[in-house]
């Protein structure tokens, strides 16, 4: 049951990208955190047999992250460590945690919008534009092909090389050009199949007639919340009444709890539009 995919296209379009947007120029720790968690609880309620893969995707991501910016950025005066008089400091650690929160909310975002999108909503918002729209939708229906795709060559390798998984770095590193040197050969077949057949059929780009979607008082009223409470904190943003300082010590020099607030709960809005769905579902059944 995925409630939020069923919503106008309107709504995911105003959502994600003003989400990820703001997650990616906001500079927030308080922010950034905000939009992880309501990425996470949205991604663990649409495939809950995918919560521990995305967990330890996120935990990759923030350990990787910190430490490469410790590693290369050595500004800010809480030094934690020096190797040979290069100081390593909390400043650059606790910059690069920050950048990896932004990056998994917006990985994770961009998971739960392939999730809920789909080739005629695609058309349907891009619909002035239907080269665009038809290239955009493509790309969206390619990316789970591809992934597909390439599981199967990587078991046909190991089956061709008795059952065994490569071993080694070089033998590692062979298999997988090998492996995409196979999948770039099946997607340039597949690309030159699907314009052969584009043109069989007659394809005409003035001739799409994207699908219909009825706008209900449920999606504007999710579009108004959404744009009056962006508004209110991209104007904070710009005003600097949510300016986090990293260098060279660390501390919030304004912080706006209205703003953030309003950024909290309108990250949580997919997963509150599941929940209240499973609420009605279960007391539908129990009053039956």
């Amino acid at each position: 049951m995925n409630r939020f995919s069923k919503l106008h296209p309107a709504v995911h379009l105003v959502f994600y990208a003003l989400s990820i947007v703001f997650v990616l120029i906001v500079s927030n720790p308080f922010f950034s955190a905000a939009s992880l968690f309501g990425a996470f609880l949205y991604n663990a309620q649409i495939n809950k047999k995918r919560v521990l893969k995305s967990l330890s995707f996120v935990a990759f991501i923030l350990i990787f992250v910190s430490l490469f910016n410790m590693l290369f950025a050595h500004w800010g005066q809480d030094v934690l460590f020096s190797i040979k008089r290069v100081d390593f400091t909390l400043q650059a650690l606790f910059y690069g945690f920050n950048q990896g929160m932004v990056f998994s909310a917006a990985a994770l975002w961009f998971s739960a919008l392939s999730y809920n999108s789909d080739g005629d909503r695609v058309v349907y918002l891009f619909s002035f534009a239907p080269k665009l729209s038809l290239m955009f939708s493509m790309i969206l229906g390619f990316i789970p092909r591809f992934n597909k795709k390439l599981s199967e060559i990587r078991e046909a390798q190991i089956a061709l090389n008795g059952g065994e998984a490569p071993e080694g770095m070089k033998t590692k590193y062979k298999s997988a050009v090998s492996n995409l040197s196979a999948l770039i050969s099946y997607s340039l077949e597949s690309s030159i199949i699907t314009a052969d057949s584009m043109n069989a059929r007659g394809y005409q780009s003035k001739k799409i007639s994207p699908r219909r979607y009825r706008i209900c008082f449920q999606d504007v009223f999710l579009i108004i919340l959404i744009l009056l409470s962006f508004s209110f904190v991209f104007y904070s943003k710009a005003t600097g009444k949510i300016t986090f300082v990293f260098d060279p010590i660390i501390y919030s020099k304004s912080f706006s709890k209205t703003a953030f607030t309003l950024f909290f709960i309108n990250q949580l809005i997919p997963f509150a539009v599941e929940v209240r769905e499973v609420f009605l579902w279960k007391l539908s059944n129990a009053v039956n």
